[in-house]
Order: structure tokens, then C-alpha cells, then sequence
């Protein structure tokens, strides 16, 4: 049986087609309704910038994670290898920044160096990565307070018997139960499994890459000060 198409080597008339699987999406706006286009694929990858203080080799290396993903848009299959390669960038950052405190710590010294779990274990427990650096949390966070807010809102006009109750949903303060949720501890539990996951061959096929590539990069930026 032969491989479909868009799963086979490109030939030259179609390597910069679109992958059909990428395509057929709609972007709604106030100026109405467009395709998702190569554009659109560029820019969500394109403001993901590591800072200058990151040394050069690791945010050239980064530079291949996103170019891996902007090539996706020709080549789906290319979502987890953009993916994978996400997480060498991640280590290799990660080793560069400690392995030689984590020795001088007492970590066995090893020729490829502590591992993925090991180096971002090493950054949680030394708070060089907090909760509120990352978007994803504050999203959360601000999430969890609008909630909150609407469900007081509600049990107030229960209480109070009121069939209508004018509310300002961008009237909310955050408090500290809405900050009460974690990131860091699940990305020490996953991201060394998913590593291993894609590292060892996996028949696995998602386009769920940039959020896991975004986080990556956050990452990055707070375990290297900043130039500014």
C-alpha cells in the first residue's frame, strides 16, 4: 500500500505548498471572517523572543524551534518534531545555566550532564522559575478571579432576591485563592515524560505545539538575567 500523499517526500512543484491539514480555518475579526493563512501561522511563532542575555548558541538553537515550526504550515507531520526539538532547546539552556552549580552542589558529574527532570527540578526548588512569570498562570489566574466574582455575583441576587443586578465584568480584583494554583510542579511531572515520549518514536500527530513552545521560551528568559 503507498504512503498518502501528504504524508511523502515533497517533490519541487509542491515543497512550498501548504499542507492540506493546515488549511480550511477562518480568523474572525470586527472586520469579518478570513482564511488562516502562512502570515498568520508566522506570527504566532514570530513574537516568542529569547532576550540578549540569553547566550548566542541558545538562542540560535531556539531560532531552529521556531523555524521547525514555521515549517509546519508546509509539513504537519513537522508540529511534534517542532515540539521535540523544543524541549532539546529547553535542556540545553537548562544545562548551560546550572550544571556546574548542580555539581558544585554535589550532583554527580556525568559526560551528557544531568538530565531534563533533574535541571528543571534544580530551577523550581532554587525559585530561578516562579508562577507569575509565566502568561499561561496570569491568564489562569485572572481567569479564576472573573469566575469567582461572577458566582459572588450570582449568590448575591439569590440572597437578595433580585431578578437583575447591573455587572461590570472587568470589575474584579485578584485575590490571593486565585492565585492559589500551580504551574511549575506539573511541567516537572510532563514535560521530561513528553520529551521521552517524542525521543523514543511515537505515532502521536497534534498541531498543539506553540503553547508548550511559548512556555519553553518564558523559561529560558528567567533563568538568564536580562541585559535591560
Amino acid at each position: 500500500m503507498s504512503i498518502p500523499a501528504a504524508e511523502s517526500l515533497r517533490s519541487p512543484d509542491n515543497a512550498c505548498e501548504a499542507d492540506p491539514r493546515n488549511i480550511g480555518f477562518v480568523i474572525n475579526s470586527m472586520e469579518g471572517s478570513r482564511p488562516y493563512a502562512l502570515k498568520d501561522h508566522h506570527d504566532s511563532i514570530a513574537n516568542l523572543e529569547l532576550h540578549a542575555g540569553v547566550p548566542e548558541e541558545i538562542r540560535i538553537h531556539f531560532e531552529t524551534t521556531k523555524n521547525l515550526y514555521l515549517y509546519c504550515w508546509f509539513v504537519y507531520r513537522f508540529y511534534p518534531v517542532a515540539l521535540h526539538y523544543s524541549f532539546v532547546s529547553l535542556e540545553f539552556a537548562l544545562r548551560r545555566r546550572f550544571e556546574e552549580e548542580m555539581v558544585a552542589d554535589g550532583e554527580k558529574k556525568r559526560d551528557h550532564g544531568p538530565g531534563l527532570r533533574e535541571l528543571l527540578k534544580h530551577a523550581i526548588e532554587n525559585r530561578h522559575l516562579r508562577n507569575e512569570n509565566f502568561q499561561i498562570w496570569r491568564h489562569q489566574t485572572e481567569l479564576r478571579a472573573r469566575m469567582r466574582t461572577s458566582e459572588e455575583t450570582i449568590k448575591k441576587m439569590m440572597r437578595e432576591n433580585l431578578t437583575e443586578l447591573e455587572y461590570d465584568e472587568n470589575a474584579f480584583e485578584i485575590t490571593d485563592s486565585d492565585r492559589d494554583h500551580d504551574l511549575l510542579m506539573p511541567l516537572l511531572e510532563n514535560y521530561p515524560n513528553i520529551r521521552n515520549h517524542y525521543a523514543h518514536g511515537s505515532r502521536s500527530l497534534s498541531n498543539h505545539a506553540l503553547s508548550t513552545i511559548q512556555i519553553v521560551s518564558e523559561i529560558i528568559n528567567q533563568i538568564f538575567a536580562s541585559n535591560e
